[in-house]
């Protein structure tokens, strides 16, 4: 019988660096790809309540939906967690799967300047200049709760150090999620921001 070789110390050695280096090099493969998963079903979110606003638009004679300041006659909130509820379906989670600890029921705040300043009430659609310019949701910074984001409490203006202060904008690795009037949803990074932010007379948040 022939003996049976084993492997030298050198040999195994080799393998287990040869191992070492596949699994360096696996693992942030396997990052990007669940980051990449998590931003698209983010995404995906938005998309739906971008869907569910157009189909509030049309029942409601084109009147954008409300925010938590609105109260109907029992005292109840208003917000378009409530109102786009019916559209937007059981199945619908409104959290990023980015932000599992979140202490947020949602995770995406409206843009309140497309609501009342007094009664939070829904601008109308044809009083916005650039529907597919024009923040629709942001996604929550980590201690933001609110359903909507405070840009109209800015003394200064939105600022791109107090648009921070609202809005996570590296949620998704170096930029975040953002869905607009029309219903697009578009990632963007942190400089976009800030030039969308500086243009003259921007509609960016401003409708």
């Amino acid at each position: 019988m022939r003996p049976r070789r084993a492997f030298t110390l050198v040999e195994l050695l080799t393998v287990i660096a040869v191992v070492g280096v596949l699994a360096g090099l696996l693992v942030p493969v396997v990052g990007a790809v669940r980051a990449k998963a998590r931003s698209t079903t983010c995404a995906s979110n938005l998309r739906q309540v971008g869907v569910a606003t157009w189909l509030y638009l049309r029942d409601q004679k084109d009147r954008l939906p409300s925010n938590s300041h609105e109260r109907d006659e029992f005292g109840q909130s208003l917000s378009w967690t409530r109102t786009l509820a019916p559209y937007l379906g059981p199945a619908f989670i409104g959290r990023c799967p980015a932000r599992p600890d979140h202490l947020a029921a949602v995770t995406y705040g409206w843009n309140d300047w497309l609501n009342h300043p007094a009664t939070g009430q829904g601008v109308s659609l044809t009083a916005c200049r650039q529907p597919s310019a024009t923040l629709l949701l942001g996604e929550l910074t980590d201690t933001g709760l609110a359903e909507h984001l405070h840009f109209r409490g800015a003394a200064r203006g939105v600022t791109p150090a107090y648009f921070r202060t609202q809005v996570g904008t590296t949620v998704h690795g170096a930029g975040a999620n953002y869905l607009f009037i029309d219903g697009h949803v578009a990632n963007l990074l942190p400089a976009e921001v800030d030039r969308r932010l500086a243009a003259p007379n921007s509609p960016f948040i401003t409708p």
